[in-house]
């Protein structure tokens, strides 16, 4: 049940990522408008990540989650039926305020379990979570295939009904008393938001503008820093704070903190890159790729399971920490040695690899950085994780699209490395060969970045005390 919940964001969220050119096609949308709704989805995750606990002290966890699951239905709704930028936009930030905090009230719930069943209600969770997360593309390019990319948004409404039919007999009713509950002023939560965004519209805006407005994007940019840096001031100095900053100020759960931001931006990179390079820069069918992405999804999935029952026989997370950022530099100078040389059959291995070696990295991550967290803050320490995932999955986006652009453009054209016109080419179909051949390339170029930032990871990692 409580894996039902959460899988149920995870699922619509992969396959939108991977039906993204479908969407802006049947959409009329250019990259910049979709990249804003996807900014809009972030803004309304991160801000329902902070007020996670206030919703949760109110309304009980039974009507939290079913009053989330009803708003990510009616985005699904609205997405499904939109015929433009605004009505689409709206629909994800629906989508995104629902179902943002389905991964936070999942592992809460798993605290209610018996301790001598809770480490197998782990293995199920991480498992259906990844197990949706590897069917997502195959289940896209069905969907797609069958019946347009509407279907991706009507096909989770029954799942949202079959959840809450299933979850609302088994979540607690219980409320916090008014006098314990959490609190924050609405101009400063008014606040907060507008940051919020101004956060996420820089991360978007860096894609697009930052070699041409450069001023506004590093302006918005400090500007939302700042603004965010005043707002937890005040929640250190509360009495009751939305999060408790003054309780999760522990160096094993920073240290952790750090390495989640790291294997998320890993994740998201990943996420960002292969099919890029598989449907445009090799120009695979769509249930083709989708086939290749899933089966290195799916390899995640195991490589998690394996790391868990190794973990409990040898409980060594630096050793399955290097051993993971290891691999994953190996399959990233794979796709760099061969994303050029067309042949999409080179690339096998270093898929499937970069799948199964992220789990042996954040598995020890997530088994370590809540150990010495008090109950009490708990659910504060697990919503400061979840935003750090977004924003590491957003930054991960801007700076796969920035170097995605440089590198395509110096393949495309070495005399005129211009970025605007590479970067609309890059977000458009490459139709010609030269087109996606320059796409390809650029990608292994990406990736061969990427293995010298995991051997630098490597090397922190090698000399930390925290995890050992």
């Amino acid at each position: 049940m409580i894996s039902a919940v959460t899988c149920v964001e995870f699922l619509e969220t992969g396959m939108v990522t991977f039906a993204a050119a479908s969407i802006m096609g049947g959409l009329g949308l250019g990259a910049e408008a979709f990249a804003f709704a996807f900014t809009l989805y972030g803004v309304a995750a991160i801000f329902m990540l902070y007020k996670h606990q206030w919703m949760v002290e109110r309304l009980g966890y039974r009507n939290f989650i079913l009053g989330s699951l009803a708003l990510f239905a009616l985005g699904a709704v609205l997405c499904a039926t939109a015929d433009g930028l605004g009505q689409f936009a709206t629909g994800r930030a629906l989508q995104g305020a629902g179902g943002a905090t389905f991964f936070t009230a999942g592992r809460m719930q798993m605290n209610r379990l018996p301790e001598s069943a809770r480490f197998g209600g782990l293995l199920v969770f991480v498992g259906t979570l990844l197990g949706a997360v590897a069917l997502s593309p195959l289940a896209a390019a069905g969907l797609i295939h069958l019946a347009g990319w509407r279907a991706l948004f009507w096909a989770v409404l029954p799942l949202c009904a079959l959840v809450a039919f299933v979850a609302a007999p088994r979540l607690s009713r219980e409320t916090t008393p008014a006098g314990a509950r959490s609190e924050e002023h609405w101009g400063w939560l008014l606040g907060l938001a507008v940051a919020l965004f101004a956060l996420q519209y820089a991360l978007q805006a860096a894609q697009f503008a930052l070699f041409d407005a450069p001023g506004r994007v590093f302006a918005a940019g400090a500007a939302s820093v700042a603004a965010l840096t005043v707002f937890a001031v005040r929640q250190w100095k509360r009495e009751r704070p939305l999060i408790n900053y003054r309780g999760l100020f522990e160096p094993r759960y920073m240290a952790g903190l750090l390495f989640y931001f790291c294997g998320y931006f890993l994740m998201g990179l990943s996420g960002f890159l292969l099919p890029i390079l598989f449907l445009h820069g090799l120009q695979l069918d769509m249930l083709h790729g989708a086939a290749i992405l899933s089966a290195s999804m799916a390899c995640s999935l195991i490589g998690a399971l394996s790391h868990a029952a190794m973990a409990r026989q040898h409980s060594r997370p630096r050793v399955f920490m290097l051993t993971g950022l290891a691999l994953v530099a190996l399959s990233c100078l794979g796709f760099g040695r061969w994303a050029g040389a067309g042949d999409w059959h080179l690339l096998l291995a270093p898929s499937l690899l970069v799948g199964l070696s992220i789990p042996f990295f954040v598995g020890p991550v997530a088994m370590g950085t809540f150990v010495h967290i008090a109950p009490a803050v708990f659910s504060h320490a697990y919503q400061v994780k979840n935003i750090i995932r977004q924003l590491g999955l957003s930054l991960a986006v801007t700076a796969g699209t920035l170097l995605l652009q440089w590198r395509y453009a110096r393949h495309l054209d070495p005399q005129h490395p211009g970025m605007d016109w590479a970067a609309r080419l890059l977000h458009g179909q490459p139709g010609l060969p030269a087109h996606a051949e320059a796409l390809a390339l650029a990608s292994g170029d990406v990736f061969n970045l990427c293995a010298a930032g995991v051997l630098i990871l490597m090397g922190v990692v090698a000399v930390q005390r925290v995890f050992r």
